[in-house]
């Protein structure tokens, strides 16, 4: 084992340098909170973190980090940078979902919880509340305790019924007996969650916002695996913190406040939009007051090119007046552009954009990743009449909403790896990933072990092959793959599977996937790069875009019938905005067309609603151009 190396003498890894505050924040001591606005490099800056705690063992064996991401996406891609960073010492980096750190705190000690509020073993995860009609339905029949009065649940808005359900369900800290909550509350939210628990009449479903809640009551009945978690994990990352809900913040408050951990929180405000889905509004402040930790801003802009970064400030300021001003530190060439393009119709609005698009990958300046179509909601809709110019010029894309989740998934890196390696005569990527997940897999050295592991890699490649070579199509390969090792080997190694059915589910979904790739490709060399998305356009929503980057991002319909929230909630909205924008690296396309196809049929557009966005826009120096008389 090598000698920790002296703190004065550590150097950052794989990059030039860090800007002032990184490198204050990656040699901290303390509880920090780090406000870093898009493209500021916070996956750089949690990974040259956890090298400087481990290369200099201020975090010192067997103590571990733990790095709690909001999406699964992010948590993968935080896990690979610090491999990169790390190298061995990886192995004690713990990259978690918010989610998946919940449901294995529950799954692990599921015997621990007071029996009152303990779900079966056999309990599934349900991903959505109950509709507003379910609700309505509940909160009518639900029991009154004494000296309350039954709201008129009959005559609540949709919205009111919608909140109110959510209180009850996880808008409390178990177990609702605290003074501050309200008798109806604390009544209704104990027989709401009983039901759930029990359900006599079907299997038990919890979600995830329910799995938090549960984790921090575990936590808080069971002082003794509070210790060990604490002793465990000396130092924590809180990725895209802006997004926490009310019930994950009581988890990581359970978990960690008054304790020697040190915890470091990233996030940005102005890029907070997930409140639909329950973020805490003030969580940056609590966080500075319960766990005493300082606020350090991260200035640079790595991502867009400095034009970009001057119109991302404009769009800042109207999002929060006293938004710090990024400053670009891109080594990428050019001043960056943004246009407003105005269309008759969704027909010429699609061949103008397939058109631009075919000619600078046909010119070889540009290849498909290089672009991505953004939407506010409705993907699928939105994009079909792109995607068919564009498949009409050899182009393939694709709505990647439904597929970055699957992408993301354990399970799926070791299929589309098997396949990469049973369809290409030399992969080394495809086998040294292989190689190292397979060693994790069956608790193998890979040093010691290596050649056992290189007997595993070379099985699982043929049992690709086998599926290949049968012509049978690739719905059961995920699950024949798996079976190589066994599920429970999965299960045991990656917790989110420990519980229920998801990695059955995975396999289904994953098997499904590499069909259609099959089918769209007709080549089974051509299955793992379709469905990674190689040479493919992707389209997707705002929500899904949040973490990624593209030298050219087109945003399809700044117009009222998609932005139909902006009249009640502007400054979500806003934000929202502001993360579309802030996606693109030197080129940023805004399209507004007269007509649009909803459902209720081809209907004419406004942007009275929106004018505040196009206003911002004229701020930043954004122009529009006609492009109604061009020919289709």
């Amino acid at each position: 084992m090598s000698a920790p190396l002296p703190e004065d003498q550590w150097l950052p890894v794989g990059v030039d340098e860090l800007e002032p505050n990184a490198d204050t924040v990656v040699r901290s001591a303390s509880n920090k909170l780090v406000v870093a606005g898009p493209g500021a490099g916070k996956t750089e800056l949690l990974a040259q973190r956890a090298n400087f705690l481990l290369e200099t063992e201020r975090c010192p064996a067997p103590k571990r980090i733990l790095a709690i991401s909001f999406k699964r996406d992010a948590s993968k891609n935080l896990q690979t940078r610090v491999r990169e960073r790390c190298g061995e010492n990886a192995r004690r980096f713990d990259s978690l979902t918010l989610d998946g750190f919940a449901k294995s705190l529950v799954d692990r000690f599921l015997p621990a919880l007071p029996a009152e509020w303990r779900p079966p073993a056999w309990y599934q995860v349900r991903l959505a509340s109950p509709f507003v009609d379910d609700a309505r339905r509940w909160l009518a029949r639900a029991p009154i305790p004494s000296g309350c009065r039954r709201p008129d649940v009959e005559e609540l808005p949709r919205e009111k019924i919608r909140r109110a359900f959510d209180m009850v369900m996880f808008g409390a800290e178990l177990p609702y007996d605290a003074p501050d909550v309200h008798a109806l509350l604390g009544a209704w939210g104990r027989h709401w969650w009983q039901e759930q628990l029990r359900c006599p009449e079907g299997q038990p479903s919890l979600t995830f916002p329910m799995l938090s809640r549960l984790a921090a009551y575990l936590l808080r009945c069971n002082p003794r695996i509070l210790a060990a978690l604490r002793h465990t994990y000396s130092y924590v990352f809180l990725d895209e913190f802006q997004d926490t809900t009310e019930s994950q913040w009581d988890l990581v408050k359970s978990a960690f406040v008054d304790s020697t951990s040190v915890l470091s929180a990233v996030g940005d405000r102005k890029q907070r939009i997930m409140v639909w889905a329950g973020a805490k509004l003030d969580v940056f402040e609590r966080f500075e007051e319960e766990f005493e930790a300082d606020r350090v801003t991260l200035v640079r802009n790595y991502r867009s090119v400095p034009g970009l970064v001057r119109m991302q400030h404009v769009i800042a300021r109207a999002v929060e007046a006293d938004s710090t001003e990024s400053v670009p530190a891109s080594a990428r060439g050019g001043v960056g552009a943004c246009t407003i393009l105005e269309f008759r119709d969704p027909e010429q609005e699609a061949a103008h954009l397939a058109r631009l698009i075919h000619s600078e990958i046909a010119s070889g300046t540009a290849e498909p990743r290089d672009f991505a179509i953004l939407v506010r909601q409705r993907a699928e809709e939105m994009v079909s009449q792109l995607a068919a110019e564009l498949r009409a010029r050899g182009i393939v894309m694709r709505n990647e909403s439904s597929l970055q989740d699957l992408r993301a998934e354990p399970v799926t890196d070791v299929v589309l790896r098997a396949i990469r390696l049973a369809t290409r005569d030399r992969d080394a990527d495809a086998w040294a990933g292989l190689f190292d997940a397979l060693a994790g897999l069956s608790c193998l050295d890979r040093e010691s072990d290596g050649a056992q592991v290189e007997r595993l890699v070379v099985a699982h490649r043929d049992c690709a092959s086998a599926d290949v070579a049968a012509g049978e199509g690739m719905l059961e390969t995920p699950r024949h793959i798996i079976e190589m090792l066994g599920a429970n080997r999965y299960r045991a190694t990656y917790r989110h599977y420990a519980n229920g059915d998801l990695l059955e589910r995975t396999a289904t979904v994953l098997g499904k996937a590499l069909q259609a790739s099959l089918e769209a490709t007709g080549d089974a060399a051509g299955i793992a790069d379709d469905l990674a998305g190689v040479n493919v356009v992707p389209a997707m929503t705002i929500h899904k875009s949040k973490g990624l980057e593209f030298n050219t991002v087109i945003f399809l319909g700044l117009e009222d019938s998609e932005w139909w929230a902006f009249r009640d909630q502007p400054d979500e909205e806003k934000r929202a905005f502001f993360v579309a924008f802030s996606r693109g690296i030197r080129r940023v396309l805004f399209t507004y067309s007269d007509q649009r196809d909803t459902r209720r049929g081809r209907q004419r557009q406004k942007r009275k609603e929106v004018d505040a966005l196009y206003d911002i826009l004229r701020q930043a120096g954004v122009h529009a151009i006609d492009m109604r008389t061009e020919l289709p």
